[in-house]
């Protein structure tokens, strides 16, 4: 690959990167679910943010985004793209490279790398990198409509669990959340992001029209589940993205109708809402899950993206200082 350049990208090369993520989607209707067409122009002016693409001659052939985050120490990748003919080559070590010699100049604090990678990836990702599977999880997605989405029908679902949820303030996340053990090697998941749950990240983790509840708790007692909701545009459709915490099944119900309705705020006649729910991988909620959404209140799924399986990866970059490797 004589010819191939490893560069910043810049606004004009979005058709080039559309065009690259098309040649990768084996079902045409995976495209409508793609971020990187609403996120490519602000990912290009977002603060500690560096978008890469791969070019030989006058093709663009890979692309890959990260930020850096956790107070200069980590790096996060929601974003990685290479083309079908050019797998099993070497590309992806080479792009991934220039990407972490980039970050070793500009960020040299920075130790270690999160993203995510599909279960369908996962033995050959083992196969090139160096990478620690941290925890899998499970999505279950549905499409929600105006038309026939029943407010009434599921507020009588809800109440028939008997149990509640309630919005979480900012200050009990920072305060209570945070500390206690809901998330998996303390490690929060939301819309393409795995991030370390420290103080330092909270910015990223909670975004203006964020929707985060907790169980109503004695006021003694620990939060025993949390979840959080957002929304992100893709090329057409709409996703309410949520993260679901909770180890019992009720309380897990709960939240997602809890999310559900947070998802049905933003619906309008000539949109697509898909609600996507992700969760530390448990076929029991999975199961749970379905019976809701589609035994109870007769959802559709989204095949493209429903019982789909993710892993959540950490790499360390370079030998960790212990001091750097705690989380606040």
């Amino acid at each position: 690959m004589d010819d191939l350049e490893i560069r910043p990208a810049s606004e004009s090369d979005l058709d080039a990167v559309m065009k690259l993520c098309r040649a990768i989607y084996e079902h045409k209707d995976e495209m409508d679910h793609e971020c990187i067409p609403l996120k490519f122009s602000g990912w290009l002016t977002e603060p500690k943010r560096s978008v890469f693409v791969a070019q030989m001659k006058d093709r663009i052939v890979g692309f890959r985004t990260f930020a850096i985050v956790n107070d200069g120490r980590s790096s996060v990748c929601d974003a990685e793209k290479i083309h079908p003919q050019f797998r099993r080559q070497g590309l992806q070590i080479q792009v991934v490279e220039a990407n972490r010699e980039f970050i070793r100049k500009n960020y040299p604090n920075v130790s270690r790398e999160f993203f995510y990678a599909p279960k369908q990836l996962y033995a050959r990702r083992q196969e090139l990198f160096s990478d620690e599977m941290l925890f899998k999880q499970d999505t279950l997605a549905y499409y929600i409509d105006q038309a026939s989405f029943d407010l009434k029908r599921l507020n009588e679902v809800q109440g028939k669990l008997g149990l509640q949820v309630r919005p979480c303030s900012r200050e009990e996340f920072e305060e209570e959340i945070l500390s206690g053990v809901l998330f998996p090697k303390e490690v929060f998941t939301i819309d393409g992001l795995a991030l370390e749950a420290t103080r330092a990240n909270v910015g990223a983790m909670l975004k203006e029209g964020d929707k985060i509840f907790v169980d109503t708790s004695e006021d003694d007692e620990p939060f025993k589940s949390f979840s959080h909701g957002r929304l992100s545009r893709r090329n057409n459709s709409l996703h309410w993205e949520c993260n679901v915490y909770a180890k019992h099944h009720l309380l897990f119900q709960v939240h997602v109708l809890e999310q559900v309705k947070c998802a049905s705020e933003v619906l309008s006649p000539d949109n697509n809402m898909v609600i996507v729910i992700h969760f530390l991988a448990d076929r029991t909620m999975v199961s749970s899950g379905r019976k809701l959404l589609e035994g109870v209140l007769c959802y559709k799924p989204c095949d493209i993206l429903n019982l789909k399986q993710e892993y959540v990866h950490k790499e360390n970059l370079h030998e960790e200082n212990e001091d750097d490797d705690s989380l606040e």
